[in-house]
């Protein structure tokens, strides 16, 4: 079997991120929609550089909430406990390595934050 084509990657991860970080508000989700358009490169081909031997760079400056994010509803007036971005990035993947799945391809991903604002794929 060949290897599965990294532009499908790219696109599972974008669906992926608006599936678990999005609302289906359109207008809520405005600045993710574009962000995941224009913030998810392939590793080799990435501006930044930071990790070319991954198969997505993914920046998370405009739009797309980065892995080491905590947030404290308390902070803002709400009650509940602390949600961490890191577990909302376990989703992603899941999201992504399920619909692997569902296409019948053995491939698996996850993601590693490169620092507070890049977030690397690689293959499992």
């Amino acid at each position: 079997m060949r290897t599965i084509n990294r532009r499908t990657i790219k696109k599972l991860y974008r669906d992926a991120i608006l599936q678990v970080f999005g609302t289906d508000d359109k207008d809520l989700d405005e600045s993710l929609q574009e962000a995941v358009v224009s913030d998810i490169h392939f590793g080799d081909e990435a501006p930044g550089e930071w990790s070319p031997d991954s198969v997505l760079e993914i920046y998370c400056e405009n739009g797309i909430p980065n892995a080491t994010d905590v947030f404290y509803p308390q902070d803002y007036g709400f009650e509940g406990s602390a949600s961490h971005n890191s577990e909302s990035w376990a989703d992603v993947d899941g999201v992504v390595n399920l619909m692997l799945e569902a296409m019948q391809r053995p491939e698996r991903f996850h993601h590693e934050p490169y620092n507070s604002a890049v977030i690397n794929i690689y293959r499992n």
